[in-house]
């Protein structure tokens, strides 16, 4: 453990959930696997990866904001290839029901280490523990039981904006220096919690310093490399 600022008094946890409390590689890889075959199967169109993945990015591109609700960036993708296919707006929206259901089956396939879980429970009896999340999936569907859930894209801004700390903030009626987030990304975890006023603990799971690490702008609170240490805080 490693602290690069002043670790004042913290009365809330906030965790980013994707490769902070878990490995979401291969879930997600898996999970988009999935998804291009079952798109294959149900229309008959030929779609590669790579050819997805590039589709993908010119939909981000054509609306950066609606695309940080990485559901809405998916349905906004699959509909816009439909069109382009000629396909009716109830046969794209019957296709997109059965894509999002077999993506999010897939995309819930997480393995939670019984170490994670026990960390978690522990901490849930000294602090309210809030799920601060870009991506798209359910804590409940893996067993996680926070007291607030929110997601980037949805309930306001993606991270780093400062909008789903300021909601965690005024929901348990805290200062946002009363909030530690805990998370992996140097940008979206630990600058934006920075920039909202909270605190932050970087779980460096690379084991790379700070000066290896040229998306980092702002000083976490303090560094962690396995989620035990925050038991000793």
């Amino acid at each position: 453990m490693k602290f690069y600022r002043t670790l004042t008094p913290f009365k809330l946890m906030s965790f980013d959930l994707d490769d902070t409390l878990y490995d979401n590689s291969q879930v997600i890889q898996d999970a988009e696997d999935q998804f291009i075959r079952h798109f294959v199967e149900i229309t008959g169109i030929s779609l590669s990866r790579e050819e997805w993945q590039n589709w993908c990015m010119k939909i981000s591109a054509q609306n950066p904001i609606l695309c940080e609700d990485v559901t809405r960036r998916r349905q906004e993708a699959v509909h816009q290839f439909l069109q382009n296919h000629h396909k009716s707006a109830v046969e794209i929206e019957q296709i997109w029901q059965q894509l999002l259901a077999h993506f999010l089956d897939w995309r819930h396939k997480i393995a939670i280490s019984a170490e994670t879980r026990e960390i978690l429970t522990a901490l849930k009896r000294r602090y309210p523990l809030v799920a601060i999340t870009n991506g798209n999936v359910d804590p409940k569907r893996i067993g996680l039981h926070f007291d607030l859930t929110l997601t980037g894209g949805v309930q306001g801004r993606a991270k780093p904006h400062a909008d789903l700390f300021q909601q965690t903030a005024a929901k348990f009626h805290l200062k946002p220096q009363e909030i530690l987030h805990v998370g992996d990304n140097l940008v979206t975890d630990v600058q934006g919690a920075i920039q909202a006023g909270c605190q932050a603990a970087w779980l460096n799971l690379s084991n790379k310093t700070l000066a290896q690490c040229p998306e980092a702008t702002l000083l976490p609170t303090l560094e962690i490399h396995q989620l035990k240490q925050l038991l000793s805080l």
